[in-house]
């Protein structure tokens, strides 16, 4: 069974992104292409909240040099800051829907947001 909590890092999906990140194996072009184009999934919405909290400074003390030191570009930057938007808003992500039904929504989005904002 995997973890799931509010931290932005705080899920398998999200860890395993940030580790690729300090590894240097993400590959932002790949997980676009995955993300698609219409409301993310459970996994990869994390992972966006995860992304997000990097490019905010927000890390893991033990991923901090590699994932703080991705090259992300320009145009990786903004797509992260949109679909991280998206993710925090009602049929936006199924990782909204399953908080919404949890009955966590407004503690996961107190804490999504201070990260991916």
């Amino acid at each position: 069974m995997g973890t799931w909590d509010t931290g932005p890092f705080d899920n398998d999906p999200a860890a395993e992104a940030v580790a690729k990140l300090a590894d240097g194996t993400f590959r932002m072009d790949q997980f676009r292409f995955e993300c698609g184009r219409g409301p993310l999934g459970t996994d990869e919405a994390e992972s966006v909240i995860a992304l997000a909290a990097v490019l905010n400074g927000h890390i893991p003390a033990e991923d901090a040099a590699g994932a703080l030191d991705f090259p992300f570009s320009v145009d990786d930057r903004r797509w992260i800051r949109r679909h991280a938007a998206k993710v925090t808003s009602p049929g936006g992500s199924e990782l909204y829907e399953l908080w919404a039904e949890a009955g966590e929504l407004d503690e996961w989005l107190e804490a999504t947001r201070k990260y991916a904002s």
